[in-house]
């Protein structure tokens, strides 16, 4: 299993941190404690809980059919949209499908929608269905014309000059609400930077990330 460190001001915040950066809800996340922290005389010196985390495992036992089960599903609402676009399977393991979707341009276009909405609905309708026959928590990647790879650079490029400006200023950098998957990514970007340190705040979907000096 690959495990992830994270830290908070208490138990939970390092759990929730986990779970956005595995890119899972909390109740899916297996953690340990490793540092408790400690609360500083008068509140001053705090040092925040460290634990590891990784995803929970699942039933070994469960279905293997399931990149037929997504795609057939898949060609049914593309077939129903009436876009000239099929789903073909990049990869499959036991806790995540990697689907592209190849067609028409105009039509993928259209898939993907503003800022990648249409393709994330798709995909987490995706996920609710698999996760329905499947008693893992098996992971739904859709792609389509490369989109998740140039949207990944982007927020990464977007991520690395905040970071410098937030350095220069020693000024927070509060980034507009995002997904978790997005939040995540420019969690990942900046997680070996020395002179910054990110975290996410805001409730539903207006949770959002921050870039704040190290101290």
């Amino acid at each position: 299993m690959n495990w992830i460190e994270t830290t908070g001001k208490t138990v939970e915040e390092a759990i929730e941190a986990a779970a956005e950066q595995l890119g899972v809800s909390v109740e899916q996340v297996q953690s340990e404690v490793i540092d408790e922290g400690s609360k500083g005389l008068f509140g001053l010196g705090q040092s925040e809980v460290k634990i590891k985390a990784t995803i929970a495992g699942g039933d070994a036992e469960a279905k293997s059919e399931n990149g037929t089960y997504i795609s057939e599903l898949l060609t049914k609402i593309l077939d129903a949209m009436e876009f000239d676009a099929r789903p073909v399977i990049v990869s499959e393991t036991d806790d995540e499908i990697s689907i592209d979707i190849q067609g028409a341009s105009e039509d993928l276009g259209r898939l993907i929608g503003r800022h990648g909405q249409t393709i994330d609905a798709l995909q987490y309708l995706m996920a609710v269905a698999i996760n329905r026959v499947d008693p893992r928590r098996v992971r739904i990647v859709l792609d389509a014309e490369g989109y998740r790879d140039r949207h990944q650079k982007t927020l990464e490029t977007m991520a690395t000059d905040l970071a410098a400006a937030v350095k220069e200023h020693n000024e927070e950098a509060v980034l507009d609400p995002q997904s978790a998957r997005d939040r995540r990514i420019i969690h990942v970007a900046l997680a070996d930077d020395p002179g910054v340190v990110t975290y996410s705040e805001g409730v539903g979907d207006q949770r959002h990330v921050v870039i704040s000096p190290r101290k």
